[in-house]
């Protein structure tokens, strides 16, 4: 009856949900398989930073520098 089926679809519903989180796990772990481990920094490194994510106002960006720099670092915080 309608108790059975109301069951059934609670139950389609967690197993549904049980598998989508199985499968985000599973990707999460692939990616992170072919990930490279971040850059570590110590005081007195020169780097340089990237322009990607500045607003140029006015300007052209294809004429911009892709990197601005090198800057010293004062502090690390390696995690």
């Amino acid at each position: 009856g309608i108790k059975q089926f109301a069951e059934q679809a609670k139950w389609n519903i967690m197993a549904t949900h049980d598998a989508i989180i199985a499968s985000h796990i599973k990707q999460r772990v692939n990616a992170n398989k072919r990930r490279r481990p971040g850059e570590e920094y110590s005081p007195d490194d020169l780097v340089y930073l990237s322009t990607n994510l500045n607003l140029h106002k006015g300007r052209a960006c294809k004429l911009l520098p892709k990197f601005i720099g090198p800057y010293k670092v004062l502090e690390a915080q390696n995690e």
